[in-house]
């Protein structure tokens, strides 16, 4: 495993789905959901191009911006997602040290905090409104996995807004 100044994916942004992965902050990933709900075939391509990070073995954070959605994800998706944790969790504990989701709506980070305290998950994830409140955690995660904030990282952290 290595750190996220190692070797690392090559800096690109995929638009797939309404589904964003936007690579140029590495070590910290900032994906952006859709406003409109994803087709199961478009959580397909989340979970496999999750899966990738994962695998790669490379320590990274994650913005995850569901400020978007008008709709949680379906029963299906929620299935796929447990099966997911199921078989990568253990290995995304070791390489993914935390997910800053955002959501508009206070509820469902309320939400997310009592699920994921109910059932916990291997990554750190804590619910945010914008990505200005969640950038002190961001970089308190950096500093507690003893990774590198980059400039790229303080330029998405301060410029990104909302």
């Amino acid at each position: 495993m290595t750190t996220g100044t190692g070797a690392r994916p090559r800096p690109n942004v995929t638009h797939q789905f309404g589904l964003i992965f936007d690579e140029t902050a590495w070590p910290l990933l900032y994906v952006r959901f859709p406003s409109r709900p994803l087709s199961d075939e478009g959580f397909e391509f989340f979970i496999t191009r999750y899966t990738e990070y994962v695998e790669k073995r490379i320590l990274f954070a994650t913005i995850l911006d569901s400020r978007g959605l008008s709709t949680a994800i379906t029963a299906n998706q929620r299935r796929r997602l447990s099966e997911w944790f199921e078989v990568t969790g253990p290995l995304a504990g070791e390489v993914h040290f935390g997910i800053a989701v955002l959501f508009t709506n206070p509820l469902i980070r309320g939400a997310l905090k009592a699920v994921t305290w109910l059932a916990p998950i291997p990554v750190p994830i804590q619910p945010f409104a914008s990505i200005a409140d969640a950038a002190p955690w961001v970089r308190n995660q950096f500093e507690a996995f003893e990774v590198p904030v980059t400039p790229a990282v303080d330029r998405l952290l301060a410029g990104h807004g909302g």
